[in-house]
């Protein structure tokens, strides 16, 4: 890799909501929410993997930025999916990197309570264009976003890492 610039897909996994997002350098390019209804199984997964398969066709990224489980927190289905997303990189030449959500929190989280509500606050500062999800998460009586705003951070925080070595 001579220079290369980073290109980076954060991901949130889970089993029914993925957070997913795209930065191209310091850039956020694409951001969303994939929802996977239904119990699981092989086909969920596969479903899952396309769609991952699908943004690495479309975006060519060079780094895989994902969250960290946390191991009482997680269900074996979730593990395994960590498993085949661990295995895509493998498989397309993607370095690998994990943060769970105490190291996000402690990167961007400077000042006040380092929690999911201040982490919220501050990506959506950095990231204007997603501004308009923190209105409708906030107006949410269940979170929805949050998954995509992790995955953001994910992201950012990998490309501030590596960008400053």
């Amino acid at each position: 890799m001579i220079n290369e610039p980073l290109r980076i897909i954060g991901i949130n996994p889970g089993t029914r909501y993925m957070g997913i997002t795209i930065f191209m350098g310091s850039e956020l390019r694409e951001w969303r929410i994939k929802i996977f209804s239904g119990k699981w199984s092989k086909d969920k997964m596969e479903k899952i993997k396309k769609i991952i398969l699908d943004f690495i066709e479309l975006y060519n990224p060079n780094i895989l930025a994902i969250k960290k489980l946390h191991s009482s927190r997680s269900s074996q289905s979730l593990k395994n999916l960590i498993v085949r997303l661990k295995d895509i990189c493998r498989r397309k030449g993607l370095k690998l990197y994990q943060y769970s959500i105490d190291d996000l929190e402690k990167f961007f989280v400077l000042e006040g309570k380092a929690n999911k509500k201040n982490l919220v606050k501050i990506i959506a500062s950095e990231y204007t264009d997603i501004f308009h999800e923190l209105k409708r998460e906030k107006e949410n009586k269940n979170p929805y976003y949050i998954r995509m705003f992790e995955a953001i951070a994910l992201a950012a925080m990998c490309f501030h890492q590596l960008d400053n070595h």
